[in-house]
């Protein structure tokens, strides 16, 4: 009987792990909705729970809780590449970011030319007002028409999901 209730205990607490694990279906890759504007020429998915921030005028925003999403879509500037272009922003990055702190610059192994910066900060949660250290990364997308698509995902570091920030990435379509 012992045996039972242990396997059961076992059972019931892998279960609760599985949920909270890392990149599992508990995060942001949870339901990718597709965000599309035929105007714009572009469409984004982003987890299904999140709504759209309108006031946000530089490109798009989509907030879940203490995440949130920007997508930005700009001129390269003549004479650099995306690689510089990225080094470069992420030498000012940091006025928007309280605390700002680099982790590092790196070429994307599933997009293909687009160059990835992460890095902490800190933010102040929406949900209860206590201050985090966030996990967040921009990716910077090469675009037809010398145009560079970044988007940038931030949210606490507490749960940050590799994996879901890279499928967010991967669904940006720009005409």
């Amino acid at each position: 009987m012992r045996r039972i209730i242990g396997f059961i205990v076992l059972l019931a607490l892998s279960g609760i792990s599985a949920l909270f694990a890392e990149g599992g279906e508990g995060g942001i890759e949870q339901a990718l909705v597709t965000y599309t504007d035929a105007k714009a020429g572009l469409s984004v998915g982003h987890p299904g729970t999140w709504s759209q921030d309108t006031a946000f005028m530089e490109g798009l925003r989509f907030i879940g809780g203490d995440d949130a999403m920007t997508v930005v879509i700009q001129a390269l500037p003549a004479g650099i590449d995306i690689r510089g272009f990225a080094q470069k922003d992420a030498t000012v990055i940091g006025k928007d970011f309280s605390g700002y702190k680099q982790l590092g610059i790196k070429a994307s192994k599933d997009i293909k030319g687009a160059w990835i910066l992460g890095f902490e900060a800190q933010g102040t949660s929406i949900v209860t007002g206590k201050t985090y250290k966030s996990h967040d990364e921009r990716y910077y997308i090469p675009l037809k028409g010398g145009r560079i698509g970044m988007v940038t995902v931030t949210g606490p570091a507490n749960h940050y999901d590799l994996e879901g920030v890279r499928d967010i990435a991967l669904t940006l379509l720009v005409r």
